[in-house]
């Protein structure tokens, strides 16, 4: 009987626990019921705490790296419609970015400047248009004011005298993603572009020259451009130089130069007597090729001065050599060129 009794008294002591325990788990349930909106603005506020500094701090960021690995390339450039204060100019480039991430870029306003040249004076405020991620076409053509002023001078004279020249184009811009604030980004992209370095190779062909004064020289001339820019120049005119002395004045007329070789007219007003005399002593009696040096020295289109190409063009010296020998022999039937008591 004792057995009996102690197994019965086991079995209440369980009882017991079980019981007290019961209540227990009551309880945090009906907190739970009661109070679950508690928890789901904890939750929230967790979830908020974590993902607020990724969306207004990490995000941006990514955007702006994404900005950052972009590569701009310029295809073209054209400077037209050239006037004293203005100019009409076209840009032709390509933006290549990821599209990881679709995105809108808006439009923005860009300045252009030298990188080289300190201080960063913008040249130029770019209109750039709206565009996508991924891989992008970007035509600019608008009319740009203030080209008399050194900044264009400056872009134009380093354009023209150097085999490349670094220009950068900066501003700032927002990206928008569906669904997120739009972000604001720098944009900033540094390009090498090939320069004119000096017109180097011009040749002047089909000479023809007479003993007469006035326009005394006619002939064509083969202008390189290595460059990707096209750009109207207008009636150039040069003074021509022998030996370091001014014998005439060259003259160019509606001169437009594009990429590759420009096969233009030239006509100058030569000093007979210094050309006579050189072609009867060493170098040029053997065989009446001489050199000439040609530095601008006004540019006028559609009668309005361009100082920005006229100062451009007087910078340096462009050197070439004729054939003034064989030009007058074709026009005279003499030739008045030989080495006999030559010095």
């Amino acid at each position: 009987m004792s057995l009996n009794k102690g197994e019965t008294g086991d079995s209440q002591v369980e009882n017991n626990i079980e019981n007290a325990e019961k209540p227990q788990r009551g309880k945090f349930m009906t907190l739970v019921r009661k109070y679950w909106w508690v928890l789901v603005i904890m939750f929230c506020c967790g979830v908020l705490i974590v993902t607020l500094p990724l969306v207004l701090v990490g995000f941006p960021r990514i955007i702006q790296d994404k900005v950052n690995k972009s590569t701009l390339s310029i295809d073209g450039i054209s400077v037209t419609n050239t006037k004293t204060n203005t100019v009409q100019i076209s840009i032709n480039s390509t933006v290549s970015s990821s599209n990881s991430i679709p995105a809108v870029v808006d439009g923005f306003d860009a300045i252009m400047y030298l990188e080289d040249k300190l201080p960063h004076t913008p040249i130029m405020t770019l209109r750039m248009p709206e565009t996508k991620t991924g891989l992008a076409i970007v035509n600019v053509t608008q009319e740009i004011n203030g080209t008399a002023l050194q900044p264009f001078i400056d872009f134009n004279s380093w354009y023209l005298w150097n085999s490349s020249l670094a220009v950068t184009i900066e501003g700032e811009t927002h990206v928008h993603v569906k669904g997120l604030k739009a972000a604001k980004v720098s944009f900033k992209k540094t390009v090498t572009l090939v320069g004119i370095n000096g017109f180097k190779g011009l040749a002047v062909t089909k000479a023809n020259v007479s003993l007469s004064t006035g326009e005394n020289f006619h002939g064509y001339a083969n202008i390189p451009n290595p460059s990707i820019l096209t750009f109207e120049v207008g009636n150039a005119t040069f003074a021509n130089y022998f030996e370091q002395e001014k014998i005439g004045t060259l003259y160019i007329d509606d001169m437009f130069i594009r990429p590759g070789i420009n096969n233009v007219s030239v006509r100058a007003e030569i000093e007979q007597a210094p050309i006579l005399l050189a072609l009867r002593k060493k170098p040029y009696c053997t065989d009446g090729v001489m050199p000439f040096d040609l530095m601008g020295e006004s540019v006028i289109n559609h009668g309005q001065p361009l100082p920005y190409f006229a100062d451009a063009l007087a910078l340096h010296a462009q050197s070439t050599s004729i054939g003034v020998g064989e030009a007058l022999f074709e026009t005279t039937g003499a030739k008045l060129y030989n080495c006999s008591g030559a010095a």
